[in-house]
Order: structure tokens, then C-alpha cells, then sequence
């Protein structure tokens, strides 16, 4: 006589997907636990710059009032700051205007030299939210050392991340 076992096929099936759900579930948590460290660590990948560095940084480029980046309550991130600051400094910019609009704000020129002393890099580092390591870069071009010649950002695909922008990101000699 043959017994039907029926009863196992959904009893089965309902092991194969409470097991599937948990690991569903384990993955969720874990994506959640990474993209919290991700915010603790780079804040400025995540959350919106305030609205005082906002309003400096407006000032200090002299946007008009009526500029959407300048607009009380619209939020601007690190890439807003970026796009923004590179639309306003294309290359062939004089470094002396990103100097007189810019200044003010944390920043460190960084030399590359070859070991003979050939200059082969020259940027300027620029912190220009509140938000440390979060720096907009100004490459100049090594023959007359005055032009801009790319602008580019920190992102977290960029290599270790600096902990400052400015002076304070140098070491102690």
C-alpha cells in the first residue's frame, strides 16, 4: 500500500522560502548597517551642506539672488557645490579669480615633484563647506602656474579620503 506524502511537498516549500525570506531580510539589515557608516563616515556624500555655508558660499561666488543654488530651504549637496563651482571657473580661468572669490575659505596649494625637484603637479585644495574632506580641486597648468585647467571633486570613488581640506591636512614637518 502506498502512502501519499503530500502534505510534505508545501511543508517543503515553506522551509525553502522562511529560509530564503531570512536571508532576504539579513541582506536588507546589513545594506542598512552599510549606508549608516557610509553617513557617519562621508556626511557629505549624504546629507545636504547647511544652509549658512549655503548662504557664504552664494556670497562669496556673488550669485544673484534668484540663482536656484541660492534659493532659502533647497537643499545643495557636495556635487551641487562642485558643478556649481566648476561651471563658474572653466578651464582657462585665472587662478588669481578663484583666489579673490574663494580665499577665504580653508585651502592649501599641493606641489608634485619628480625626485630631482621637476615640478610635475600643481593644485590648489579647497574646503568650501562645512563638511572636512568634502574638497574641490583646482589643477593649474605648469607653465605659467596661473591658469586653471580642471576642476574636479571628492568623491568616494577617488581613493582614501582626506580627513581636512585645508593647512590642517598636512602633516608636521
Amino acid at each position: 500500500m502506498r502512502v501519499r506524502k503530500w502534505w510534505l511537498v508545501p511543508l517543503l516549500l515553506l522551509l525553502v522560502l522562511g529560509g530564503g525570506c531570512q536571508r532576504i531580510a539579513e541582506i536588507q539589515e546589513a545594506r542598512r548597517a552599510a549606508a549608516t557608516a557610509k553617513a557617519e563616515r562621508y556626511p557629505w556624500a549624504v546629507y545636504p551642506i547647511s544652509e549658512e555655508s549655503k548662504q557664504v558660499l552664494c556670497d562669496a561666488l556673488d550669485l544673484p539672488a534668484g540663482d536656484p543654488f541660492c534659493e532659502p530651504g533647497r537643499p545643495v549637496d557636495h556635487w551641487d557645490v562642485y558643478k556649481k563651482v566648476k561651471a563658474l571657473f572653466p578651464p582657462g580661468t585665472p587662478y588669481a579669480e578663484v583666489e579673490a572669490k574663494l580665499g577665504r575659505f580653508p585651502h592649501v596649494k599641493e606641489e608634485s615633484r619628480q625626485p630631482d625637484g621637476t615640478l610635475v603637479g600643481l593644485r590648489y585644495v579647497y574646503q568650501l563647506t562645512e563638511y572636512e574632506g568634502a574638497c574641490i580641486y583646482f589643477q593649474l597648468d605648469l607653465k605659467s602656474k596661473k591658469l586653471v585647467t580642471r576642476v574636479y571633486a571628492t568623491t568616494l570613488g577617488s581613493g582614501p579620503q582626506r580627513i581636512k581640506c585645508g593647512p590642517a591636512d598636512r602633516p608636521k614637518k
